[in-house]
């Protein structure tokens, strides 16, 4: 669990140095509250802030892998063209990913407008009821714990982590990855348009 008391700033409050550091490290990509406008970078605003926090680790571990990223200022980041997950968290201490974790929980998701399948999207419905909704909650939408917010995602993001899924180049958690072993690419196909298809 995450913990205030583990934080080594002074005066600033841990919100405020995270939404710092947020600005510095993660804002070109990821805008400057975690809304992503670009259709291959998640929406990360109001992601958990244990789950922030143990996605960043695994990245920083290098656990989890990252894909290069192009970078549009590059004169900002000292001339470099592209960037990774992988290469930015290592670059943080364990108490500044805290404090990222802790602004990013704070921030509203603002879910992404993009056009989608109403009949694959009602199949996809159902298969999320049955095998996901246990953990991803109120069909997507929750930011419980170790869960990510699904619903209003990019479909380019989603399709993207579904092939590193479906490939095992991604850890699951076992509970998922029984569930996800049973479903075909034409469920995989219709639970991504549930996903991007807008929450009542």
């Amino acid at each position: 669990m995450l913990s205030i008391s583990t934080l080594a700033f002074s005066t600033d409050t841990t919100e405020d140095i995270g939404k710092k550091l947020f600005q510095e490290k993660c804002s070109e990509c990821h805008q400057q509250d975690g809304n992503s406008k670009d259709k291959e970078i998640p929406n990360i605003a109001g992601t958990s802030a244990i789950l922030t926090f143990d996605i960043m680790d695994q990245f920083k571990s290098g656990d989890r892998k990252s894909k290069p990223i192009k970078l549009k200022d590059s004169a900002a980041t000292g001339d470099k063209t592209e960037t990774d997950m992988n290469e930015i968290t290592k670059a943080l201490k364990t108490n500044e990913i805290e404090a990222i974790a802790f602004f990013l929980v704070k921030q509203k998701s603002k879910p992404a407008s993009q056009a989608f399948d109403q009949d694959l999207a009602k199949k996809g419905k159902e298969i999320h009821m049955d095998l996901c909704e246990n953990c991803h909650v109120d069909e997507g939408t929750n930011n419980i714990e170790d869960a990510s917010i699904l619903r209003g995602q990019w479909k380019n993001y989603l399709q993207s982590q579904f092939k590193v899924l479906s490939e095992g180049e991604r850890y699951m958690p076992r509970r998922m990855k029984k569930r996800f072993r049973k479903l075909s690419d034409e469920d995989k196909k219709a639970l991504i348009e549930f996903y991007i298809s807008p929450a009542n």
